[in-house]
């Protein structure tokens, strides 16, 4: 068997089949919005993305890949992959988005609105809790429940938190009365 054979279905639509080690594997090559897009056929390598990975980037190196693409006018350089090839670059790209969504809040925002914010998020959960236990209270479970008294621990828990950000907020902006940014 050939290390790689791929058949035209039609314009838009190339599949191909490259052999790795002792298998073969299915791949679907094609043509959508403007842009070529290499896309896995097979289960296994749709469940385990690290060998896929691997596949990929061996058949992307394939010689009569490339020659298969340049026949097709298609450039190799434009070719998208359905499955990310490198992870790193994506959480690299992740954490450079957080970070500036981050510094954009840091610049947007005072310490008096991060309070406020910690403040209203903290009794949004003291609400919810109370909400269970009430429930709890009325299903006819009581202090002498184990459970009921984990969820009057976590709304004290709540409670205590919220009270203690209030807190925060009463201390003076040390030199000038600005609103100060992180």
């Amino acid at each position: 068997m050939l290390e790689f054979s791929f058949e035209i279905i039609d314009e838009s639509k190339i599949n191909i089949v490259y052999q790795y080690g002792s298998s073969s594997f299915n791949f679907n090559l094609f043509f959508n919005y403007g842009v070529w897009t290499l896309h896995p056929f097979d289960g296994i390598l749709l469940q385990n993305k690290e060998m896929c990975r691997l596949i990929v980037t061996d058949l992307l190196k394939n010689k009569d890949f490339h020659v298969m693409l340049a026949r097709e006018n298609i450039l190799l350089s434009t070719l998208r992959t359905s499955i990310d090839l490198n992870p790193e670059t994506r959480r690299a790209r992740y954490l450079e988005q957080e970070v500036d969504e981050m510094s954009e809040f840091a610049e947007t925002h005072s310490f008096e609105d991060v309070l406020q914010i910690e403040q209203d998020s903290i009794h949004e959960r003291i609400d919810f809790f109370q909400n269970i236990i009430q429930r709890m209270y009325m299903e006819g479970f009581g202090p002498e429940d184990n459970d009921f008294n984990k969820v009057q621990a976590i709304l004290r828990i709540y409670k205590t938190a919220h009270d203690q950000l209030g807190e925060l907020s009463d201390y003076p902006l040390r030199g000038d009365d600005r609103r100060r940014r992180w």
